[in-house]
């Protein structure tokens, strides 16, 4: 087990990364896995059994999620509807889970009721905050005005920096550092950087860490890499 750098994307399985952090070395995690069911990270429908063959996967990342966090440390899971019965019962076994948060996202269509809503699992193992909010949270996703703030969406789940920016905000303090187990296209990484926390990240598709990676370049005006285990002659800006 290492330290590993911070403010670095890693392009690897996050099961096996997560391995490789200290314990109580994380003051929060803000992480989106796939749902599996209605549409997953790789544009495809899923079906309910693909919830059942993940159990082994998911008890293994939320025990090392619990291994790595600190004492005080606050955890945020994204899903829906369909996909939150499953993680519940999962996730209750390796930390305290305070509170369903309800993220309003505004109208994102649909032929029976329109899918406005999305849920985050807020757990916390300790060393309460007082965020002295409501638990429903209003911040347009792409389909209600997003773009506006963040640009082009480039992700099939991608969340707006706001909604993690807020999380960041209500539960850690400057210069914390805050894990994202599926990076996807970075908006934790450039939330984090916004409001001067450190990250971490594990992203197992290189085309993503290559697209997270210009996001940050373009944020920050660094043109250096700072993504390890891909081709870095591949050119990020292709």
């Amino acid at each position: 087990m290492r330290d590993m750098e911070l403010n670095v994307i890693y392009n690897k399985d996050c099961l096996e990364g997560i391995k490789e952090l200290p314990d109580n070395s994380v003051d929060a995690v803000i992480t989106d896995p796939p749902f599996f069911l209605g549409v997953t990270h790789n544009g495809q429908k899923g079906e309910y059994s693909d919830l059942i063959i993940m159990k082994p996967f998911f008890s293994g990342l939320f025990f090392e999620i619990n291994r790595v966090l600190k004492n005080t440390g606050k955890a945020y899971i994204c899903t829906d509807w369909r996909t939150y019965p499953f993680l519940y019962p999962v996730l209750s076994e390796y930390l305290p889970i305070k509170n369903l948060l309800v993220w309003y996202k505004g109208d994102s269509g649909g032929n029976q009721y329109m899918n406005s809503h999305e849920f985050v699992i807020f757990c916390s193992k300790g060393g309460e905050i007082n965020i002295g909010d409501e638990n429903t949270i209003k911040i347009p996703g792409f389909a209600a005005g997003a773009k506006r703030t963040n640009g082009q969406k480039l992700h099939p789940t991608q969340k707006p920096v706001e909604l993690f920016e807020k999380f960041i905000l209500d539960s850690t303090n400057k210069d914390d550092t805050v894990l994202d187990c599926f990076m996807g296209s970075g908006t934790l990484a450039i939330a984090a950087i916004k409001t001067k926390r450190n990250y971490i990240g594990f992203e197992i598709q290189e085309k993503y860490c290559k697209i997270a990676q210009c996001r940050i370049n373009k944020f920050t005006g660094d043109f250096h890499s700072k993504i390890e285990n891909f081709n870095n002659e591949i050119n990020l800006f292709t």
